[in-house]
């Protein structure tokens, strides 16, 4: 594999050859583009030395940003931006701290797009500037386990008995996953378990 091949997960044929092209006119070599989370899997399961990552959030198979918290979990934000049409602030902090080169908008001007890929290529961040004082979301991996089986149904009673947790410690665990999500209730805090990548189906 070339030092420079890069990896392109876009569903959208159009976006994704346009994207293609733009990086074929810089010195890269193999170009890989996957159009769904499954693909996307299978290519970075088989290989992990790509230069690049592009990712955009709303392709098939992933459950908001479950394909982005997957990459960073193999070690690869350093490598990767994200691509995307979703303006969510909440998404970019969250991105921001997991250590991604970018986070960088469809919808901006094709200069500001064309920069943006350029700086993230040469390996400087590069994230657009609308400012915010959202602080990322952060769940323990013991939240995300109780979470999870919330989101299947599970109640207090009976994630006591398969976790083998007392009362007390799975509801301090509950309300300390709707406190760091900013959520009104479980079913908020499901709802927004999914949307920020934490609860996925097969990732």
């Amino acid at each position: 594999m070339n030092m420079n091949d890069m990896l392109i997960v876009e569903d959208h044929p159009f976006v994704a050859e346009s994207t293609k092209l733009l990086f074929s006119e810089m010195n890269v070599g193999h170009i890989e583009i996957c159009n769904n989370s499954d693909e996307a899997l299978l290519q970075l399961r088989a290989n992990k030395s790509w230069y690049r990552i592009w990712l955009d959030i709303n392709v098939p198979g992933a459950s908001g940003l479950s394909l982005i918290r997957y990459v960073a979990s193999l070690g690869l934000a350093s490598r990767s931006a994200v691509i995307t049409a979703s303006d969510n602030l909440q998404w970019r902090a969250d991105v921001a701290s997991m250590g991604f080169l970018g986070y960088v908008l469809k919808t901006a001007s094709i200069d500001e797009f064309n920069h943006a890929l350029r700086e993230i290529m040469n390996g400087r961040q590069h994230y657009n500037d609308t400012h915010s004082d959202l602080q990322p979301t952060h769940l323990t991996s013991r939240q995300i386990e109780i979470l999870s089986l919330i989101s299947i149904g599970l109640s207090a009673k009976q994630i006591e008995r398969r976790l083998d947790l007392s009362p007390g410690t799975v509801n301090n665990h509950i309300s300390n996953i709707t406190n760091a999500l900013s959520a009104r209730d479980r079913a908020h805090a499901v709802a927004l378990g999914i949307q920020y990548g934490y609860i996925h189906n097969h990732i």
